[in-house]
């Protein structure tokens, strides 16, 4: 059953669901939603961090207005768990076909041996991770910058809105701070560009 557990094919789907799960909890505590009413409802939280983990960017209720900043703060967390777990699938699924090897191949000796022998897969997810750094800190930057000095947003809050942006648009997740999305900015190259290319990055 162990052995069942730790098969790849198993182990992305299940890390997955336990992303959703742990998100749904801390989606329906009092802190994540704003103001000083109770938590949210279930199947809100529910799909709310299956949205976010999936990062598909759909909502059932306005981001900006009904999750408070912690709620915000857990659909970002959410958005980059996903995100860099859909990357590293999808660079080691590569580096699979890179060696001219076939899946069905590759899962059966992982299940034999316990690991994936894929040369340096830590250094792979390293990588991986600094590129998201990069673009999304590049991203962040710009967006927060623009928001600071173009539109006068407080230092803080224009951080955190070129922090989250930047999170959204790297992942393209689609969750904006906004109820309109970006309506408002559809004139200013400043914010549509680097969110437009963070999402083809």
């Amino acid at each position: 059953m162990r052995g069942a557990l730790r098969h790849p094919a198993r182990i992305v789907p299940l890390a997955f669901l336990g992303a959703v799960v742990v998100g749904t909890v801390l989606m329906m505590l009092p802190a994540s939603r704003a103001g000083s009413g109770p938590g949210a409802p279930f199947v809100t939280a529910l799909f709310t961090a299956t949205s976010s983990v999936c990062v598909t960017g759909l909502a059932v209720v306005d981001t900006p207005s009904y999750w408070s900043g912690f709620g915000q703060v857990m659909i970002t967390v959410l958005c980059q768990i996903g995100g860099f777990g859909i990357m590293a699938m999808a660079t080691l699924l590569a580096l699979l076909v890179s060696q001219r090897l076939g899946l069905r191949s590759r899962l059966m000796a992982q299940a034999e041996d316990a690991s994936l022998q894929l040369g340096d897969v830590r250094r792979v997810l390293g990588r991986i991770a600094l590129t998201m750094l990069v673009f999304e800190g590049s991203i962040a930057i710009i967006v927060g910058g623009r928001f600071w000095l173009g539109y006068d947003y407080p230092f803080g809050k224009a951080v955190w809105y070129g922090v989250f942006h930047g999170v959204q648009a790297f992942n393209n997740a689609g969750f904006a701070l906004f109820s309109d999305s970006f309506m408002g900015f559809v004139t200013d190259p400043w914010i549509c560009v680097p969110l437009t290319l963070g999402v083809i990055a």
